[in-house]
Order: structure tokens, then C-alpha cells, then sequence
């Protein structure tokens, strides 16, 4: 764009004030610069805008339709300025939020409209995936995360919320039919329902409370990235399966599930939130995000039952 942006607004000055002189003690620039830089739009437009005498100015007609959209410029520019300043006060707009399957259906499907409810000028899209999105490239604010392995090396900001054992289960009818493994490395005879369809060869990594470890690589007659399925499919007696215990609670509880080897276990998940930058978080981001650290983990341990191991917060 040719035109500088600012001479537009001196121009408006000049016009509301009807003229240099007040424009300039108005802005606080001097007289000899404000004229300086009408004549210098004047020339650039190649048109004149006003008629000078030594008394006073006046539009030409060319100029008063100028002026009309330099106003209205100027107008909507503090409008958007106005609009930032709302945002910056109060959470208000709309956050897009991602988060895994599980968590996002059985543990988000409570919180988010108790949420919303305290902020009632937010408004939100959410993405349940247990793809991991990329932030910044689908322009996710904030996502949660429930991993065993260590925080990813990256420029998001990553804070830990709590921890959600995982247990191995399979159905009454299934261990009727082939009986308890006999200790973890029984495992690798059984068919195995394994979360994850990209880990070659699938395996499952057990401790115990001894803290030892037991790699067990898997004969796996199905793979998937969703724990429902997978949770109805050992239903169905089809094979044993490791899921945190948010996703099984209920199973356990009705006995429609049961553990397998009770003294292994899968490692813990890390249910994290992650979001871009921690620089210009507008209100409704961070008002979402404290909520999840404040509610999130009681919203887990009361839902389902289950021991969940607070941590500190790392962000």
C-alpha cells in the first residue's frame, strides 16, 4: 500500500478541527510537520484535498469523500483496538480445544458445560482425536494429552495434571476359557488387544511393586487407536487388554471385566495439558486451562473411583 496509514488519520485531525493549528496542539506534533504531511498525501493521491488560505482551509469535494472513508477507517481501527481490550478484560471468543478419545468423551462431556456456564461469552469448538494434532498448524489453544513417555521436546508449553493407572483385563467367558497367565511372560501366549496401531512389534512394558520391569512382546489380534473398541472387543471375550482405568471403572465394578496378573501393571499415564506459547494467552484460554487444573483430576478420581496421584504442576 502506497498511502501512509498515519497521514490518513492527521488528515481526519485536520478536517474535525478545521484545521493545522489545532490539529497540531491536538496530536502534539508540530504545525510545520502536519502540513508537510497532507501536502506529501496530496501529492502521492495527485489530487488536492483542501484549499489553503491564511486564515483558514477548505475541503474540496474530492477531499470530503476522501475524508468520509479516512473516518470511517479511523473508526473501525478503534473498533478493533476496542474489541482486543474486551478480549484482554474478560474470557470471551471462542477457544479451540482438542483432547483424546476417552478423556474427551467420558471426563470432558462433565466439564465443559459446567465450563461454560461460568463463562458465558465463551464459546467452544473441540476436536476428540487420539491423533496427536499439531498445534500450531490447526490452530489447536490448548490440548490434553495422556502419555507414558516423557514430556516431548518442543516449543508448546506442557504442565502435568495427574497420573491414571492402566490395567490389564479380559473378560470372564475369555479366562474361563484359558485360564490366568501364569506369571507376565505367560502373556505372550494369549491374544492381545493393543492400543496403537504404529509400535513394531506391538509389546506391553509391566511393572510390578517391586518396581521391576517385563517386556512382553504381543501375539496382537487387534490393533486400534480407540479404547472403545478395543474395551468391547475384550468384552466380547476376544482377548486381554490394557486400558487406563477411566475408560473400565465401570466394567470392573459390574465384574463384566477382570484383572489379569494384578501385581503387573502398564505405566502410569500423564495426563497433560500442552498449548502454544505461554507470551499473549488471551482470558478465555487461560480461564480454561486454570479450570482444568483445577477440576480435571478430582473430575477423574470422583467419576470413575479411581486412586489418581496428584503432581506438581509444571506450569
Amino acid at each position: 500500500m502506497k498511502l501512509d496509514l498515519n497521514d490518513l488519520y492527521f488528515y481526519v485531525q485536520v478536517v474535525d478541527r478545521n484545521g493545522f493549528t489545532a490539529a497540531a496542539q491536538a496530536l502534539g506534533v508540530p504545525k510545520s510537520r502536519l502540513s508537510r504531511r497532507i501536502a506529501e498525501l496530496e501529492k502521492s493521491l495527485g489530487v488536492r484535498l483542501l484549499h489553503r488560505t491564511s486564515r483558514r482551509i477548505a475541503v474540496t469535494d474530492i477531499g470530503a469523500e476522501f475524508y468520509r472513508h479516512c473516518a470511517a477507517m479511523i473508526t473501525e481501527a478503534h473498533a478493533a483496538e476496542d474489541a482486543v481490550h474486551r478480549t484482554l478484560a474478560e474470557p470471551v471468543g471462542t477457544i479451540n480445544i482438542s483432547a483424546p478419545g476417552a478423556m474427551g468423551e467420558l471426563v470432558l462431556g462433565e466439564l465443559l458445560p459446567r465450563f461454560m456456564t461460568t463463562y458465558p461469552k465463551v464459546r467452544v469448538v473441540t476436536q476428540i482425536t487420539n491423533r496427536r494434532v499439531d498445534l500450531v498448524d490447526e490452530r489447536i489453544d490448548v490440548a490434553l494429552r495422556i502419555t507414558a513417555e516423557e514430556l516431548e521436546s518442543s516449543s508448546l508449553v506442557q504442565s502435568n495434571l495427574c497420573s491414571v493407572p492402566w490395567v490389564l483385563l479380559a473378560s470372564p467367558s475369555f479366562l474361563k476359557r484359558v485360564g490366568q497367565p501364569q506369571g507376565a511372560a505367560g502373556l505372550a501366549a494369549f491374544d492381545a488387544l493393543v492400543f496403537g496401531v504404529d509400535e513394531e512389534p506391538p509389546v506391553w512394558r509391566l511393572l510390578n511393586q517391586a518396581g521391576e520391569q517385563h517386556v512382553i512382546a504381543l501375539q496382537a489380534r487387534m490393533r486400534s487407536d480407540n479404547m472403545v473398541v478395543l474395551k468391547k472387543a475384550a468384552l466380547a471375550g476376544i482377548g486381554v487388554v490394557a486400558l487406563p482405568i477411566h475408560v473400565c471403572a465401570e466394567e470392573l465394578a459390574q465384574g463384566t471385566l477382570h484383572r489379569v496378573l494384578p501385581d503387573w501393571q502398564p505405566p502410569a499415564g500423564q495426563v497433560r495439558i500442552v498449548f502454544p506459547t505461554r507470551r499473549g494467552v488471551v482470558p478465555a484460554v487461560r480461564a480454561y486451562i486454570d479450570f482444568l487444573k483445577a477440576e480435571l483430576p478430582a473430575a477423574i478420581e470422583r467419576q470413575y473411583g479411581s486412586a489418581i496421584e496428584p503432581v506438581a504442576s509444571g506450569g
